[in-house]
C-alpha cells in the first residue's frame, strides 16, 4: 500500500475579498464606532453642563456676549438707540410671561448685521440683528422670536452647546487629533438631530409665551414667511441659525398658523413702528 499526499487547495490562505475592501470595511466600522462615541459624549455633556447652576453661569459669563466676536456692533446713533430701547422693553415682557427659573434674567442686545437674525448664548444673553427687526411686519412677530430665544435660555440649551462641545474637544485630544479643527465638523453632524429636537422645543416656549401675552399666536407664522423668503432669495449666503438645522420651515409655519387656532385678525396685531411699537398694552 502506497501513501501520497492530499493536494491542498492553493486559496486556503488567501482572502476571497480584496484587501482594499477589507481595509475600507474596517476604516467604515470603525468610523461609525467615533461617530457614536461622539453623540454620546456630546449628548452627556450637554446633559451635565445643564446642572450648572444659573447664576454661575452669568457671573463667569458677566458682560460678554459669547458669539458676537464677528458680528460688528451698531454705533450708539439715535436710531440705534431707539430701537434698543423697544427691544428691551419688549424682551422683559417676553421673558414674564415665560415662567422663567428664580434668578434667571435676559439681556437683549441689538447689531447692526443685516441678515435676519437672532440667537441666544451663555449667561441669558439674547442678540437681535436690526436686518431682523426691520423684516419684522409687527410687534407680535418680533415677540415670538425673542421668546423662541428666551426659550432656549431656559432650557439651558447655550450652555449644554458648550458643555457638548468640550466633551467632543477631549474625545479629539483622546484620538491624538487636532480639536480646534476637529470638532465644529463632528459637533455639526451630531447636532444636527439634537438642534432639530431643541428647536421645536423652543417653539412651543415661544407660542405659549406669545399666547399669554396677546390671548392668540396671531403674526407668528409670518416670522418664518420672511426668514424663508431670505433663504430662497440669498442662497449662496451664510442661512439665519433660525434657519439652519431646524425643522423644516413649511412644517414650522404650519405648526405657527395651526396654533393661531380661529384667530381672524380681532385684536388686529400690534403694529412695529417708530410710535406704536412698544407702547401696545400688556
Amino acid at each position: 500500500m502506497s501513501w501520497e499526499n492530499p493536494p491542498v487547495p492553493h486559496e486556503v490562505n488567501v482572502s476571497r475579498e480584496s484587501v482594499l475592501a477589507e481595509f475600507l470595511r474596517l476604516l467604515a466600522g470603525l468610523g461609525i464606532c467615533v461617530l457614536i462615541l461622539a453623540a454620546v459624549l456630546y449628548l452627556a455633556g450637554g446633559w451635565l453642563a445643564r446642572w450648572v447652576p444659573f447664576s454661575t453661569e452669568a457671573a463667569w459669563v458677566g458682560d460678554r456676549v459669547i458669539g458676537l466676536s464677528n458680528v460688528v456692533e451698531a454705533p450708539a446713533d439715535a436710531e440705534h438707540t431707539r430701537i434698543l430701547e423697544r427691544l428691551r422693553t419688549l424682551t422683559a415682557r417676553v421673558a414674564a410671561n415665560m415662567d422663567l427659573p428664580q434668578g434667571m434674567s435676559v439681556r437683549v442686545h441689538l447689531s447692526d448685521n443685516d441678515v435676519p437674525n437672532a440667537f441666544a448664548t451663555l449667561g441669558g444673553h439674547l442678540v437681535v440683528n436690526r436686518g431682523l427687526y426691520r423684516r419684522m411686519p409687527s410687534e407680535n412677530a418680533l415677540a415670538l422670536v425673542i421668546a423662541h430665544e428666551v426659550g432656549h435660555i431656559k432650557a439651558r440649551d447655550p450652555i449644554a452647546a458648550v458643555g457638548g462641545g468640550a466633551s467632543l474637544a477631549l474625545l479629539m485630544v483622546a484620538l491624538g487629533g487636532d480639536a480646534r479643527s476637529l470638532a465644529p465638523g463632528i459637533a455639526r453632524l451630531v447636532q444636527l438631530g439634537y438642534s432639530r429636537q431643541a428647536e421645536s422645543a423652543a417653539d412651543t416656549e415661544a407660542l405659549l409665551g406669545l399666547q399669554r401675552m396677546y390671548g392668540h399666536a396671531g403674526g407668528a407664522a409670518a416670522v418664518f414667511e420672511v426668514l424663508d423668503d431670505y433663504g430662497r432669495e440669498h442662497r449662496e449666503i451664510t442661512m439665519p441659525t433660525l434657519l439652519s438645522t431646524h425643522p423644516a420651515d413649511a412644517r414650522r409655519i404650519q405648526r405657527m398658523r395651526e396654533a393661531a387656532g380661529q384667530w381672524n385678525g380681532t385684536p388686529a396685531l400690534v403694529p412695529l413702528s417708530a410710535e406704536d411699537g412698544m407702547d401696545a398694552p400688556q
